[in-house]
């Protein structure tokens, strides 16, 4: 595999573990969102905010369009440098994710 084909995550990454990897993050999201705030009882919005980078790394797994308005670019195959862009927009989604997820809020 080439270096250039990772922008490309339906080339080295089967459907099935992207398909798992978004059902793992919602079931974490649930889980801590449940430990925050009936737990916990964390008084913050953080933990809904976290959804939007889950939205975000949804849209790179599969190759759809951001949902994010104005910044959703169509999602174009033969466009190799907003693919890049969307690589880069996932890998600082999926840090805010994390930080949101067990810094934030808490």
């Amino acid at each position: 595999m080439k270096v250039s084909d990772l922008i490309w995550p339906d080339k080295w990454m089967p459907f099935g573990v992207r398909v798992s990897v978004v059902i793992v993050a919602w079931i974490l999201w649930f889980i801590v969102s449940y430990l925050k705030y009936f737990v916990f009882q964390v008084n913050g919005v953080l933990q809904i905010v976290s959804a939007i980078p889950l939205l975000i790394a949804w849209a790179y797994l599969f190759n759809k369009t951001l949902p994010l308005p104005p910044a959703n670019p169509d999602f174009d195959m033969d466009d190799e440098w907003l693919q890049t862009a969307r690589t880069c927009i996932f890998v600082i989604a999926v840090i805010a994710f994390f930080g949101i997820l067990f810094i934030g809020d808490w």
